[in-house]
């Protein structure tokens, strides 16, 4: 039973990680959103915050830095996936690539300034104008890595998993050659070498030999040898 239960959930789970169907690409997408952004929460409640404020705002202050900043890690996640990959992957083109990403990155630090704005203005209902520019500058470029970051993450995670499926098919494919090799072996079983055993064979029979039932055995085993011992071999 156990094992039953056991086969059943690493197939669900293979079927999670390698079904192209748009269900389960979906959940996928899900689940990494769902580990990505409690992720991003844990690591904005930082330890001066604690030490600073109330426990009731260090938790806020977390949450306003999440949905302020992670619309910036969601553009990069999907431009890896879609426009890095097909460089990539598909391309070949790795330096464009790297190119591309300095320049999605000067773009994310360009928008996560304006968003550091509505941080400073949600979280210490502060004057903006009051706040450095480089203290503002600098939470748009920290945050505008943490989202090339997750595009990278997100970017690596499908690489990794179209390099196992390509080394499944290539394995799969080998066997399969293998396999059609050793039946191409079994359909040349060399006529001359069977016929001329056969007729060795019907001779000693007719002329009473008494090593006729030996060679008859000694031809049943090279030819199960032949067909049977191959086989498990490949």
């Amino acid at each position: 039973m156990s094992t039953f239960v056991k086969t059943d959930c690493c197939l669900s789970f293979h079927t999670f990680i390698f079904s192209p169907e748009k269900r389960h690409r979906r959940q996928r997408h899900l689940v990494f959103w769902g580990i990505y952004a409690s992720y991003f929460y844990m690591q904005s409640i930082s330890p001066n915050c604690i030490k600073e404020l109330d426990s009731k705002d260090v938790f806020s202050y977390a949450f306003v830095s999440l949905y302020c900043f992670l619309p910036a890690c969601v553009i990069s996640v999907y431009v890896s996936l879609t426009v890095f990959y097909s460089y990539i992957h598909r391309k070949k083109k790795y330096a464009i690539a790297l190119l591309g990403y300095f320049a999605l990155y000067a773009i994310l630090a360009f928008i996560n300034y304006f968003f550091s704005l509505l941080f400073f203005q949600q979280s210490c209902h502060c004057d903006i104008a009051q706040v450095p520019f480089m203290r503002k500058f600098a939470l748009g470029y920290i945050n505008g890595q943490n989202a090339i970051i997750a595009g990278v993450l997100a970017l690596g995670i499908r690489l990794t998993r179209n390099w196992y499926v390509q080394v499944k098919e290539n394995l799969l494919l080998a066997k399969k050659a293998a396999r059609t090799a050793l039946d191409l072996e079994k359909t040349k079983l060399h006529p001359d070498f069977l016929l001329g055993s056969l007729d060795n064979i019907v001779h000693r029979i007719r002329t009473g030999s008494p090593d006729a039932p030996d060679k008859i055995v000694d031809l049943s085993d090279k030819l199960s040898r032949w067909l049977y011992e191959e086989e498990e071999n490949a």
